[in-house]
């Protein structure tokens, strides 16, 4: 019957290319369904010292045991790949066999690698300006986890992209939401990332099955709060003098509040990005960081009083910014800070100003689409996100119905009479007569 996985391998010399010692090449011969490769194993024989039947030396010299050791380990060398293809249910033939010994085939996509292949094309995204920085250290972030998780649950750090299962997947969401500590949001970008570096596998047929097929994954709504005006104005009044660096970074928070810019796009905001239009008013216009949308925010008395007192500062100076903002981390722990001196229950972060923004352009009745304009979203959905209506902004725009309605004299009158109760009358029983009536 036959059989294509079954092989054999021989060693047999070639008595036609003999050297000068008069000891002639062996090559080993592997044959599947009479299919046959040959390669020289670069080991010579004197012709009367081979035995052609058993493929070995004939001779017990030390040079003839060496030389059938070898021979041995050849063999136990085929039956090792022979049994790896076998597993991986690749093809088998003699030229695949002859290749992955002499190690000619390239081994199989690890899922790490491939992870950081598209690492390096977010890399030159970052370089080119497509994509932010943040963005690309995530993606070095994930893959960082997913190499933990693989030695944690492997005992390596990197397996074949085509062992990678649908269970596997929920093992490392786990260790994402557990030993990680990510919320859900962060949780779901990195099981979301790990998704499209499969889509890349699976384009260049890497990967045959999909691990993500019937698996779904759903961002929670996060309740952002933002700060109302009479909490804005307790930050303002906050007396911080004797600590100049929480100082500093109150006054940078309150210009986002004033501004709407996010963390990134405030520590890069430059003179240029601040112009004066025809009526003398001055203006941010400068495009996003993350989505490269220019926004366009007038510049009010409050923030412009802001850079006025930073022109100064030798941050400003040395890095031709307008404000001297340190890292977002060391901001939202000095904000902590602040919110505890300003009795504020709140937990302040950075963008927070900028929710704050929002919140407060909409009770004070600017159009969304103002708004829309001046976060530099590309999409008013995301605005409505970001600025939800508030109770203050909606009973504010009911006054006006108010004020004309409720003094009108009522037109419902009251019922005339109590309505009475409706009896209804039984049914009529139903069923044949009876033929002899009693």
């Amino acid at each position: 019957m036959y059989q294509p996985n079954y092989y054999t391998l021989s060693f047999l010399i070639r008595v036609a290319r003999t050297n000068r010692n008069g000891e002639s090449p062996i090559f080993a011969r592997i044959t599947v369904a009479g299919q046959r490769a040959e390669f020289n194993i670069n080991r010579t024989v004197t012709p009367d010292n081979w035995n052609a039947a058993k493929g070995i030396a004939r001779g017990r010299s030390k040079k003839d045991t060496e030389l059938n050791r070898y021979l041995d380990s050849i063999r136990v060398r085929f039956s090792e790949i022979h049994a790896q293809l076998v597993d991986e249910e690749e093809v088998i033939n003699p030229l695949v066999l002859k290749n992955h010994f002499l190690g000619n085939v390239a081994g199989p996509k690890m899922l790490c690698a491939v992870f950081r292949d598209v690492i390096a094309q977010y890399k030159e995204k970052e370089e080119c300006g497509d994509v932010c920085t943040s963005t690309f250290l995530r993606w070095e972030r994930c893959e960082k986890y997913l190499s933990e998780f693989l030695q944690q649950r492997e005992g390596r750090p990197d397996i074949p992209i085509k062992k990678l299962t649908s269970g596997m997947i929920d093992d490392f969401e786990h260790f994402l939401r557990v030993n990680k500590r990510n919320g859900n949001n962060a949780a779901v970008k990195y099981i979301r990332y790990l998704k499209k570096v499969t889509r890349v596998a699976m384009a260049n047929k890497w990967l045959e099955d999909d691990p993500f097929i019937n698996k779904r994954y759903t961002r929670t709504e996060a309740n952002r709060e933002a700060l109302d005006e009479r909490e804005v104005k307790k930050l303002m009044s906050l007396n911080l003098s004797e600590f100049p660096r929480l100082e500093q970074v109150r006054d940078v928070f309150v210009f986002c509040c004033f501004t709407g810019l996010a963390f990134i796009d405030v520590a890069t905001l430059t003179k240029e990005h601040i112009i004066m239009n025809q009526d003398g008013e001055q203006w941010i216009r400068k495009p996003r960081q993350k989505t490269d949308e220019l926004s366009c925010i007038p510049l009010l008395e409050i923030p412009g009083r802001i850079v006025e007192k930073y022109a100064n500062h030798p941050t400003v100076v040395a890095k031709g910014v307008v404000l001297p903002v340190i890292s977002n981390q060391r901001m939202n722990s000095y904000l902590a800070e602040i919110a505890t001196l300003a009795k504020i229950k709140k937990h302040l972060t950075t963008h927070i100003a900028r929710h704050t923004f929002a919140t407060m352009s909409l009770r004070n009745h600017v159009p969304i689409e103002s708004i829309s304009k001046m976060l530099g979203h590309s999409d008013i959905q995301t605005t409505q996100i970001y600025a939800r209506m508030v109770d203050e902004a909606i009973s504010e725009d009911m006054q006006k119905m108010r004020s004309k309605f409720d003094c009108m004299d009522s037109m419902v009158t009251p019922l005339a009479e109590r309505p009475t109760d409706f009896v209804r009358e039984p049914p009529k029983k139903r069923g044949r007569p009876r033929k002899n009536p009693a």
